[in-house]
């Protein structure tokens, strides 16, 4: 009888032990998904709180705190390409977004400064269009141009970061300047950049036995002064900026927009590949020509959801 007992008692203790191993491994689990989803919660509140402080913030100078989007003219100088752009994007859910101001910095008259429209208290992400007052596909000229119109921007605002969108020249303009502004602290850094049908080697074809795909890999085997300044300094761009080269499908047998071969659009395209930079190349269906690109809804859309992050 003792021994069954025994053997009894061992068995309801076995039982027991195991019952509670089972319960401290189960809570030990439980802390555990408990812990990687606080810390998950809990980061996700630490990123909103931080784009909450970004939108809201003042600066220590007392300068209110903006983040542009710099609209870019082609090669005509004035604001109505730009303006098109703008006026088709508008409106954008869910960000204190709006239209603001038109700047003209006169390439002919030491760039000097016509600044029209405001932005207002609320407009933390103001769309800003951008001219040349008179008409230049001169790379360096545009570069010289907005940094003259951003530093006026800089005198009267912090700016952590900028947006760029550059049609047609414009394109040029802007690469011309981050090339030409690096390391230099009075300009913010470009987080984005898109190129609509933009300029890259002055309109250059493909060349006999030359195809896209070459282009796209390895550069063009034509190469202009245009060229070349940004192969020679391309490196000095900063690689976080992200890029998007949009071109038009206008004429595909010939492959081109009208006046922008797509071998040129996307010359620069490697470089800033090998830059490592976050970038694409689209070739967007359209019926358009490339004059009227900023008017192209399809375009405009990409644009928006690459800037703006929305529909």
């Amino acid at each position: 009888m003792k021994k069954r007992q025994i053997r009894r008692n061992k068995y309801k203790f076995k039982i027991v032990f195991f019952i509670l191993v089972g319960l401290i491994f189960l809570l030990g689990i439980g802390m555990f998904l408990f812990h990687i989803n606080g810390t998950t919660v809990d980061n996700k509140n630490k990123e909103k709180e931080t784009s909450l402080t970004t939108t809201s913030k003042k600066s220590s100078s007392g300068k209110p705190v903006i983040y542009p989007t710099i609209y870019i003219t082609g090669s005509s100088g004035g604001l109505t390409p730009p303006n098109w752009i703008v006026d088709r994007i508008l409106p954008i859910k869910n960000l204190p977004a709006d239209k603001s101001l038109g700047i003209i910095s006169n390439i002919k008259k030491n760039y000097d400064l016509t600044v029209e429209g405001e932005v207002l208290k609320d407009n933390k992400y103001p769309l800003i269009e951008f001219g040349t007052g008179e008409g230049t596909g001169s790379g360096e000229l545009y570069s010289k141009g907005l940094q003259k119109a951003i530093n006026y921007l800089t005198e009267r605002y912090d700016i952590p970061w900028i947006n760029m969108v550059g049609y047609s020249s414009g394109g040029t303009g802007a690469i011309y300047y981050m090339i030409d502004t690096v390391n230099n602290p009075k300009f913010p850094p470009v987080k984005k950049f898109v190129s609509l049908d933009g300029e890259y080697n002055e309109g250059t074809k493909l060349q006999y036995g030359e195809t896209l795909t070459n282009v796209l890999a390895s550069g063009p085997w034509l190469k202009t002064e245009m060229y070349k300044y940004i192969e020679d300094n391309y490196e000095k761009v900063s690689p976080k900026t992200e890029m998007m080269f949009l071109e038009g499908d206008f004429d595909t047998q010939n492959q081109t927009d009208s006046a922008i071969p797509w071998a040129d659009s996307f010359s620069v395209y490697h470089l800033f590949k090998n830059n490592g930079n976050d970038v694409t190349a689209t070739l967007y269906p359209t019926k358009t020509s490339h004059s009227n690109a900023p008017k192209n809804e399809l375009a405009v859309k990409y644009i928006k959801n690459f800037i703006y992050n929305t529909p």
